[in-house]
């Protein structure tokens, strides 16, 4: 049985993964401030939706990219949520961040496959170092 922390941790892992395809989509075309603004109104709507809950005029961006930047922004507010998790449920920081940390390998694979951007032998040479990294540092 895995230890109660692994599954945040990985799902934190996809999640920002994947955010960093989406806010790239996101941001086709817009002005950054937008794309900023309208990624972290999910942050904004979960902390309205939390306050209220314990009794505690934005700018969007319109059609595709307004969704992309919504996905991104729920899916690196998740990938955050999961990493607290991992922390709280008893992973080591030494082991967490650097798992979570490996999103960015994620994000050039989706990109390569998704957004039909190349990757050079180098920049796979990197990927699977960043692998073998995260393998490294989270044994001991």
């Amino acid at each position: 049985m895995l230890p109660r922390w692994v599954l945040p941790a990985i799902t934190a892992f996809m999640l920002w993964g994947v955010w960093g395809v989406l806010i790239k989509e996101a941001s086709r075309g817009q002005d950054w401030r937008a794309v900023y603004v309208t990624t972290n109104s999910v942050i904004v709507a979960l902390v309205v939706i939390l306050a209220i809950a314990s009794r505690l005029n934005g700018v969007f961006i319109g059609g595709k990219q307004g969704v992309y930047a919504l996905m991104a922004g729920l899916t690196g507010t998740l990938g955050y949520i999961m990493v607290i998790l991992a922390l709280q449920w008893g992973g080591k920081a030494s082991v967490v961040i650097p798992l979570t940390q490996l999103s960015p390998a994620l994000t050039v694979l989706l990109a390569v496959a998704l957004l039909g951007e190349n990757l050079t032998g180098r920049q796979a040479l990197g990927v699977v170092l960043a692998m073998i990294s995260v393998v490294l540092l989270s044994t001991e």
